[in-house]
């Protein structure tokens, strides 16, 4: 495979030297395009959910809202960690 390519090159130098020039061309334009970044954010996504409850302590918060919303979260495919936090007010 290698040898027929070998040859190929050799025989039509003008087409050789033409695609390499375009593949050159390409790498020049998609490298310079790439979104590069020094210090590349590592930390994972992260949604917050604020509920409002009047007149409920933060048991009955954690209870009636964080917990049915907590285990519905958990059911969402490649969700990794749920976390929460219930106190008075927001």
């Amino acid at each position: 495979m290698l040898n027929q390519i070998i040859r190929f090159a050799l025989n039509h130098r003008l087409l050789g030297l033409a695609i390499t020039a375009l593949l050159v061309v390409f790498g020049t334009v998609a490298v310079s395009s790439l979104p590069i970044d020094v210090f590349p954010d590592i930390t994972k996504p992260t949604v917050t959910i604020i509920t409002e409850s009047h007149g409920m302590a933060p048991e009955e918060v954690e209870t009636r809202v964080t917990l049915p919303i907590e285990s519905f979260l958990n059911g969402i495919p490649s969700v990794e960690r749920v976390r929460s936090q219930s106190g008075v007010g927001l």
